[in-house]
């Protein structure tokens, strides 16, 4: 019995190490599209109703998907069939975190924030800032697209909006 077990043991090795690389090695972004990205969520309590497609986050909420992380007071997720398509947030403020194209960090705040997992664009409402490596971006409302890096603000009849522009480091 043995002599059959012995021929194979250099094949199963293979196999059981290509398999452990695999789980352990990070799947390449191109390899794998936004799309099909896990959504990650922690939270103090949480209320699934599964008929609609809605999940309510409540209480130091950290919801990550791919390089994306947002925390917030409370969420609501809405995922008909159980696909991720909008995701809401309310805090004080909420904050998403996310590496800009040249992998250098980006902050957005705001009171409330909405995020289409399909566009990948943040809509940050009510005291909205966004903050990279050469830009502070502030207005009342800011449309920000993180797959082009585009920014759009507005501000309200009474409140300007201000960007501040920086040098890039070299």
């Amino acid at each position: 019995m043995t002599d059959r077990i012995l021929p194979r043991l250099p094949t199963l090795a293979a196999g059981a190490l290509c398999g452990l690389l695999l789980a352990v090695l990070p799947t390449a972004p191109s390899a794998q599209g936004a799309a099909d990205l896990a959504v990650h969520i922690s939270a103090d309590s949480a209320r699934m109703d599964e008929r609609r497609g809605i999940g309510t986050y409540s209480g130091n909420v950290v919801v990550t998907r791919g390089d994306l992380t947002l925390r917030a007071d409370r969420i609501v997720i809405h995922a008909p069939e159980r696909r991720p398509v909008r995701m809401e947030a309310e805090g004080n403020p909420v904050r998403a975190e996310s590496p800009d194209l040249d992998n250098q960090p980006r902050v957005a705040t705001s009171q409330r924030m909405e995020y289409s997992f399909d566009d990948e664009v943040l809509l940050l409402l009510r005291d909205a800032r966004v903050q990279t490596v050469t830009e502070d971006a502030r207005g009342d409302r800011i449309t920000y697209d993180l797959v082009q890096d585009i920014i759009s603000i507005e501000g309200t009849p009474t409140e300007r909006v201000h960007i501040t522009i920086q040098p890039r480091p070299e």
